[in-house]
């Protein structure tokens, strides 16, 4: 193990265990497993908070939206994880995460908030788990939840410097 492991350990529990619980207590997706990456970075980040606050919301946002708004346009509503072989619906599909991605990769160059943990909410979304659109809502609470915990995280080791 590395010094700091530990540390990045507990701190990622802080971040994700409240949306774990959310999450169970409700059945909504409050946290999907692109959070994952989303807080590591916010823990092991080398750049002002700030920055990466700004990346991390902007790139997640982007990516969800534009995820489902690929899905819908091109699929329509999901009822699923598969991708049916050999069907129209799952080329359809395929052309919606093709769709998804660049867009995405575009909207995050546009907004210079490039988040790579931001492409697994893309497929996600493009798979079609979740697929509702108030799931798009609950899943960007849950990302502006990490982004509260996480500056409650911050403020308070800033405070115990003084």
């Amino acid at each position: 193990m590395r010094p700091g492991d530990v540390e990045h350990a507990v701190l990622l529990t802080w971040l994700l265990g409240p949306l774990a619980l959310l999450a169970w207590l409700t059945g909504m997706p409050f946290l999907l497993p692109s959070l994952g990456p989303s807080a590591y970075v916010l823990v092991t980040r080398e750049r002002p908070w700030r920055a990466t606050a700004r990346e991390v919301i902007l790139g997640q946002a982007v990516g969800v939206l534009l995820a489902f708004l690929a899905v819908r346009v091109l699929v329509g509503p999901l009822a699923g994880v598969t991708l049916l072989p050999h069907t129209a619906v799952g080329l359809r599909q395929v052309a919606a995460v093709v769709v998804a991605v660049v867009a995405a990769t575009l909207g995050m160059a546009a907004l210079e908030a490039r988040h790579a943990p931001a492409y697994a909410t893309v497929l996600i979304f493009t798979l079609g788990i979740p697929g509702r659109a108030v799931d798009v809502l609950v899943f960007l609470g849950g990302v502006g939840l990490l982004l509260v915990l996480d500056a409650a995280r911050v403020k308070a080791r800033a405070m115990r410097a003084r």
